[in-house]
């Protein structure tokens, strides 16, 4: 029963709707109106389904209008039918019936819809022919249009406003007066003067289904954004209808090498390459850009990041890595996510996944209403939201956003292949059957459809203008789902009055379950799906190369060359691979192979030895730089043994294709052979390239020992040159003067200081006699008496 019936009146309101059933049977008396007590706000039991049989003949719903009929009005219905069989088909005629009964069982709409057999139920309300007038026969494929229309009068639809709702159509295909087949639809019957109403809104993810595409597949990536799913995705994000889920990659277009910069290996040319933002990614992020506006939007992970499978495999770095990435895009861009969502599949949904969610610093989670429901089946649909209270960390919460999951898989086939008329008339028939749900709280719906659905951008658009046009629905923010969320200002009464939130509430592990989809709706499952994690050691070998390519940016003066490696580490590690290991396992290896490539443009020149004589030395080490821009290394030098000691590492700059010598003190301790390891480093001590060894003689006492020789070998060159000179020089002298003989040194020792046989000369002067100089004659001695006197002073 509709919320615009007072709560206290449901007996009168019984009997007055059987009143008015069997009036309305009276006068009008259709020919599928059914028993006046199926129509008390029951569902009468659907009709049983004829065994599907194959059909001579495919039938496409064109249009049904209008999308809320009211009394007064008139149904048109125009149906393309192919003829699929190998013989003409004559006497073509389409033939319109329905179930006068509205709709309160979702489960019903499902069921009937997928029916395709001949709908034969009493005879035909209305009955049309070629809507060009043609009579002809049908031809082995040829298609033809068929119209139909009806006053709504006719249908025999109840006029009291609590009997607004979900009617059933169908439309079955005759020819020759043989019923073939029939297409099931649905009509939104509206009496003047309804009130009830729900609020929706739709969360539309954006993202590229390969976040590094650009890179990995760039052909693939162009033609996306040129009429595929990036271009469908930007014309439909433009909306103003529709909140974002969106991926911040988005937001943040690679610099990437001009086509041709590279040769077919994907190594770059000998020229350096020149580097520009992907245009098709540049076209993608001023759209959103500019379209942002003051919608709700959702911070998905960077690139799709699968934190959960990061945080298992202890990929810390990368996890980081991706928040960084996203918080740099936030920021740059202006633009403050309302909330950071993880999605949770309905199949994988038990306590444990929301956990992991919380583990990883998510805020909220996105999980099928079905999921979070006691009943999905229950009669009253409550709004998208609700509260999750963790088990196992102190303080951990989490809001549950919980779009409808029958809504949003409906949604997802709005694609080029859809049925988009039937799409959008089950869509409609849904968001009215919750409307008309007996409840008088408020409630808001909320569609996210499949972040993998091909939308078709004018087929979602006109479900969506068709959204804004029904009087049913109030078009509604996801911001405003998680206000309630975060103030908790809500009911779980759904007869709590229209002020009030009908919402999920507070829920608990034991509130959390797996569902799916089975036939048409969602049902809860007994076990939850194992969720297929991404594999630990191709996170491993991603993280690996991470590191390697940060050290590079480390020291790199323009690091945009590393663009699009970066990019091809964190795309492989989206959650869109789970279950797909083979293309993380080659981007890795290809990432690998990239940080490779990159760091082999930075080398040490080995040279072939080092030989130290001296105590002390500076060695020289020579850097190379292959990039297209300066780097700044450190120059480390460890030795094998403590035969030296290495001086402080040099910090160098190294111009873009160019090469510096560095020079390292090196003190000598000992004689011996050492092995020198050059380490090529960030300033912060992040490797840049392999270490080099080089072998050292050491050898510190030559130089002293040199030293020595050469004083000694000077030494004996002036004692040669004193007695050569003394034996070279002039025969003349001067006399030696000879004193008296000491008395007192006589005495003491008895010995004479004057030789006996040169009474003239002393001991000392004899010495240095030589035969040829026979020295002074006696006569010419000096005369002791002659010496002077003493000076009495």
């Amino acid at each position: 029963m509709p919320s615009s019936l007072p709560a206290v009146r449901p007996a009168l309101t019984a009997l007055l709707t059987v009143l008015v059933v069997a009036s309305s049977a009276l006068v009008s008396a259709p020919a599928t109106q059914l028993p006046a007590a199926q129509a008390v706000g029951a569902e009468a039991p659907a009709s049983p389904s004829a065994p599907q049989r194959d059909t001579p003949l495919s039938m496409d719903l064109v249009s049904l209008t209008p999308t809320s009929l009211a009394p007064g009005g008139t149904l048109r219905a125009e149906v393309e039918v192919t003829n699929t069989s190998s013989e003409p088909l004559e006497d073509l005629d389409l033939e319109l019936r329905t179930r006068a009964p509205r709709v309160t069982d979702r489960a019903v709409l499902a069921d009937w819809q997928s029916q395709t057999d001949p709908d034969t139920d009493g005879p035909a309300l209305a009955t049309a022919v070629a809507a060009d007038d043609e009579v002809d026969a049908l031809a082995p494929e040829e298609s033809r249009t068929l119209e139909v229309e009806i006053d709504a009068e006719e249908l025999g639809y109840s006029e009291e406003t609590y009997f607004w709702g979900t009617r059933r159509l169908s439309l079955t295909a005759v020819a020759a007066d043989e019923p073939l087949t029939s297409l099931r639809t649905f009509v939104v019957w509206r009496p003047e003067g309804t009130e009830a109403r729900i609020t929706q809104s739709t969360l539309l993810p954006l993202a590229e289904p390969d976040a590094a595409a650009a890179v990995a597949s760039p052909e693939a990536h162009t033609a996306s954004g040129e009429e595929g799913h990036l271009a469908a995705m930007q014309q439909l994000a433009t909306r103003e209808d529709v909140d974002w889920w969106l991926d911040p990659a988005l937001l943040d277009p690679p610099n990437l090498p001009e086509p041709g910069s590279e040769d077919g290996t994907g190594e770059e040319s000998s020229t350096t390459p020149e580097l520009r933002p992907d245009p098709v990614s540049s076209t993608i992020a001023d759209e959103l850009d500019a379209a942002v506006g003051a919608r709700t939007v959702l911070a998905a992970p960077y690139a799709d990041a699968d934190r959960v499978s990061l945080r298992a495999a202890g990929a810390l770095v990368l996890e980081s890595a991706a928040r960084d990435a996203a918080d740099d895009v936030w920021r740059s861009a202006g633009i403050s996510p309302r909330a950071e969502a993880l999605e949770v599949p309905g199949p994988e949904a038990d306590p444990e996944a929301l956990e992991q969610a919380i583990e990883v610093g998510a805020s909220t989670v996105v999980v099928p209403s079905s999921s979070v429901r006691p009943d999905p089946a229950a009669s009253v649909t409550p709004s998208s939201v609700g509260r999750y209270e963790s088990s196992r960390t102190e303080g951990g919460e989490l809001s549950v956003l919980a779009p409808d999951p029958v809504l949003s898989q409906e949604f997802s086939q709005l694609t080029t292949d859809g049925d988009t008329e039937q799409t959008r008339q089950r869509l409609l028939a849904e968001t009215a059957t919750i409307a008309s749900e007996y409840t008088t709280a408020s409630r808001h719906v909320l569609i996210s459809p499949s972040a993998a659905a091909e939308l078709d951008p004018e087929a979602a658009g006109s479900v969506l203008d068709a959204f804004a046009e029904v009087p049913w629905l109030a078009s509604g923010s996801t911001a405003s789902l998680l206000d309630a969320a975060d103030q908790q200002d809500w009911t779980t009464d759904p007869q709590a009055g229209d002020e009030e939130l009908l919402a999920l509430g507070r829920l608990r592990a034991e509130d959390i379950h797996p569902s799916a989809p089975s036939d048409g709706t969602w049902t809860v499952q007994d076990e939850a799906q194992e969720p297929q994690l991404l594999e630990e050691r191709t996170l491993t070998s991603l993280e690996d190369s991470w590191r390697r390519l940060e050290a590079l940016g480390t020291a790199m003066e323009d690091d945009t060359s590393l663009d699009a490696a970066r990019l091809e580490v964190l795309g492989a590690t989206s959650a869109h691979w789970r279950g797909d290991p083979a293309t993380p396992a080659a981007r890795a290896q290809d990432a690998a192979e990239r940080a490779d490539a990159l760091q082999e443009r930075i080398q040490v020149v080995p040279a072939s030895g080092y030989n130290v004589v001296s105590d002390t030395a500076d060695v020289p080490i020579t850097i190379t730089n292959g990039l297209d821009t300066p780097i700044t290394v450190k120059v480390a030098v460890t030795s094998d043994k403590p035969l030296v000691q290495i001086g402080e590492p040099a910090v160098v700059e190294v111009p873009a294709h160019g090469q510096v010598n560095a020079t390292v003190d090196v003190e000598a301790v000992a004689n011996g052979a050492v092995t020198l390891t050059t380490t090529l480093t960030t300033e912060d001590d992040r490797a840049l390239a392999d270490p080099v060894e080089v072998p050292l003689t050491v050898n510190p006492s030559w130089e002293n020992w040199t030293t020595l020789v050469l004083v000694i070998a000077m030494g004996l060159l002036v004692i040669i040159g004193v007695a050569r000179a003394r034996r070279t020089g002039a025969s003349t002298r001067a006399p030696a003067i000879r004193g008296p003989e000491d008395p007192e040194e006589l005495a003491r020792t008895g010995r004479t200081t004057l030789d006996t046989s040169m009474p003239q000369r002393t001991w000392a002067e004899r010495a240095g006699y030589r035969e040829d100089d026979p020295g002074p004659a006696a006569d010419d001695a000096p005369d002791p008496d002659d010496r002077p006197e003493e000076d009495p002073r």
